[in-house]
Order: structure tokens, then C-alpha cells, then sequence
């Protein structure tokens, strides 16, 4: 056990750049556990312990810097008031240890739930690597990158009744799919895709529910079809023979979005209005309406890249996002908020604190994060 003299000896070595590797790595370490780590300890033992860190401190060396005097001080006090709690404690008595509580939020990774077609339900996350299931000579394998792959048997022949299957990703959930006829899909957070375990007769259908990008892969005589609804824009159709393209039609946005990047697409709404776009067009589907514009693809696919990327939107389509990826609360104070616009990206591989810093470089809104809560306000 480190005692309290020790313990300031040491520190007046660190400081001095005296110390060896190993006493280097013991003072960062403590001090490192004092920062997340504090022990109850009687208000009279406090004193005592600050006292004894003055006296310390007044007999090392002056140093001509005054940040690094406030530094050496604060590390001081750390370490001898700690290693002074660690001496005065019975050794059979659990330390009285209180846990901050950390004000940040993960990212999402590879998650999801896959729904066979007998019912039985298989959390991928969970599940090794290899084969999941057999279902009519189709092979289900887990990858080893979050992926699901489906591959037909030898000999396989058509399915009288399909066996539909779902994966289904949660809030903070992502995932990939490789259908039997070798279309890969990649799958947001808060999304569901149903499919056929192998495709059958003349056309290729899907049911997504989230959004979606897809990789089509080409068969002239068998078009890919996928259907999607978003809130209240009523169901869409996009037909294809073999193209790459992202869907985001979740329910909580007001029209279905379809980002084409290669190939062409055919969409038609329920309402009998359809449109056939080129690489670089996307459609907006909502209601009565199908309204065609360019747009920058890399916005519409920058999720599954890794990334997110906001150019002149309105705060509450990105909280959106936010909120799925990182499986958060979003809690507007004013109402004006929801539609200031930001621009910026940043990776979805950091924490939700790190897509905070680059939305608050605007100063237009403030963010407070408690527990699996963001607070915006003015």
C-alpha cells in the first residue's frame, strides 16, 4: 500500500520529470481513478489531508510557471488526499465508491432481430458466426462484418408458398443482407425488411419499413420491387431491374424519399403518379405528390458510409437522426428551434457528444445531455 509521504515524493518526481516509466504510469493511473472514483470519507479527514498536501507542496521546488504550479497542485492534492483515504480504511470495508454518471452516448453498431418464417426469432448480435438456418434448401450464414447471407442450394427449385422472412434493426441498429439472388441491402437504424427466403416467379418483391440502401442485382427478366410507406405519404412503389438506390421512408417523416446513384428506377405513389428518375435525381413522395430534384447523393447515403452529413437542414430532421442512431430522447424547450438549419458532418462512429460540438459551432442552439436524454434549447 502507497503511503501518504510516498505518495508526494513520487509526485515531486513526476513533476520533475525525474520519475521512471513505471512511477509515471502509477501517478497517471491514480490520478485518472480519483477523477471517476471518490471515497466518503469524514469532513475532518478531508481537512486533515488538504493540510497535509499545503505542507507537501510548500517544500517541493518553486517552478517559474504559474499554470503548471496550479497543475502540480490539483495533481498533488489528488494523489496524497487519495492515498491518504486508501491508509485509513479498514481492510475488511467495501470502498464507498459514488459513480458519476457519464453524460455521453454510444453509437449505434450491427444490430438486429431476424424473424424466420416458422416464427422463430434469432438476435443476430448474439448469435455466432456461420450458419443460423436452413429453410428450403436456402442456407442462412451470419458473417463475420454484420451481414446475413442467403445461398441457395444446388438444385433448388422455386417455393410453392414463400417463407417470408424480417430482419428488423432497434434504435441504434444496423445491419446487411444478401438475398438468394445476390442483392446486397444495407439497413438503418429503427428499419424492417420482409422478403421471401428465395424469390419466386417472374418479379423480385421486398417490404421495407425505415430506410434502405440497395444494390440490386441484375435480372432483366425478373424486375426488384420494393415497397415502402412513410407516415401519412401513403405506399410507394420503386421498381428496378438492377440499380443502387436509397429508400428512407420512416414513419415519423413527412414523405418518402428515393435517392437514385446508378441505373434507373421507377417510382409510382398510391395516388397513380409516376416518374422514372436518372443517377442523381431523388424523389419526394407524400400525399397526392411525386416531386423530382437533383440532389447531392452523399447526403442520402452518408449513413451507410459511416457518417452523418447536414447541409442547410432544418434541426428537427437531424435530432431525427440522432435519435435513432444513438437511441435517445430529443427534448425541444422552444418550438423555434425545430426549424433552424445547420450544416456540418461528422462520423457515426463517435460519440453522440462529438455530433453536439459540430451543431453548437453555429451557436443557434444549445445541447444538454442527461442520461439517454438531449435537452436543445436557446
Amino acid at each position: 500500500m502507497m503511503e501518504k509521504r510516498n505518495a508526494a515524493e513520487l509526485l515531486e518526481k513526476y513533476n520533475a520529470g525525474t520519475a521512471t516509466e513505471e512511477e509515471r504510469a502509477w501517478v497517471e493511473t491514480w490520478y485518472a481513478r480519483f477523477e471517476d472514483k471518490v471515497t466518503e470519507v469524514p469532513a475532518e479527514q478531508v481537512a486533515a489531508a488538504e493540510q497535509e498536501s499545503r505542507r507537501a507542496f510548500e517544500r517541493r521546488p518553486r517552478i517559474s510557471t504559474w499554470p503548471r504550479i496550479a497543475a502540480a497542485a490539483c495533481l498533488l492534492a489528488a494523489v496524497c488526499t487519495l492515498a491518504y483515504f486508501i491508509t485509513r480504511q479498514p481492510a475488511d470495508a467495501p470502498p464507498a465508491i459514488v459513480r458519476q454518471p457519464v453524460q455521453d452516448v454510444a453509437p449505434g453498431g450491427n444490430k438486429a432481430v431476424l424473424t424466420l418464417a416458422n416464427g422463430q426469432q434469432i438476435v443476430l448480435d448474439d448469435a455466432q458466426n456461420g450458419q443460423l438456418a436452413s429453410q428450403s434448401g436456402i442456407t442462412i450464414t451470419k458473417a463475420s462484418n454484420g451481414q446475413i447471407v442467403y445461398t441457395a442450394g444446388k438444385g433448388n427449385t422455386a417455393q410453392k408458398i414463400p417463407e417470408i422472412n424480417t430482419i428488423t434493426t432497434p434504435k441504434g441498429g444496423q445491419y446487411q443482407v444478401v438475398l438468394p439472388d445476390g442483392t446486397r441491402v444495407w439497413l438503418n437504424a429503427a428499419s424492417s425488411l420482409k422478403y421471401p427466403a428465395m424469390f419466386s416467379g417472374m418479379q423480385r418483391q421486398v417490404e421495407l419499413a425505415g430506410e434502405a440502401y440497395f444494390e440490386v442485382a441484375h435480372d432483366r427478366a425478373r424486375p426488384f420491387r420494393v415497397i415502402s410507406a412513410a407516415g401519412s405519404a401513403g405506399e410507394q412503389v420503386v421498381e428496378v431491374l438492377g440499380t443502387h438506390f436509397n429508400i428512407n421512408a420512416y414513419e415519423d417523416e413527412a414523405g418518402t424519399k428515393t435517392t437514385l446513384l446508378e441505373g434507373a428506377v421507377k417510382v409510382r405513389t398510391a395516388s397513380g403518379k409516376d416518374a422514372l428518375l436518372k443517377p442523381g435525381q431523388q424523389s419526394t413522395s407524400g400525399g397526392r405528390d411525386l416531386r423530382i430534384e437533383n440532389v447531392d447523393t452523399d447526403g442520402a447515403v452518408a449513413w451507410k458510409n459511416g457518417y452523418f452529413l447536414f447541409t442547410d437542414e432544418d434541426l428537427a430532421g437531424i435530432m431525427r437522426k440522432v435519435s435513432r442512431w444513438y437511441d435517445v430522447e430529443i427534448e425541444y424547450k422552444e418550438n423555434a428551434l425545430l426549424t433552424k438549419r445547420f450544416s456540418g458532418t461528422v462520423s457515426r462512429y463517435k460519440n453522440v457528444s462529438q455530433v453536439i460540438k459540430v451543431l453548437e459551432l453555429t451557436k443557434a442552439a444549445k445541447f444538454n445531455i442527461e442520461g439517454k436524454k438531449i435537452i436543445v434549447s436557446q
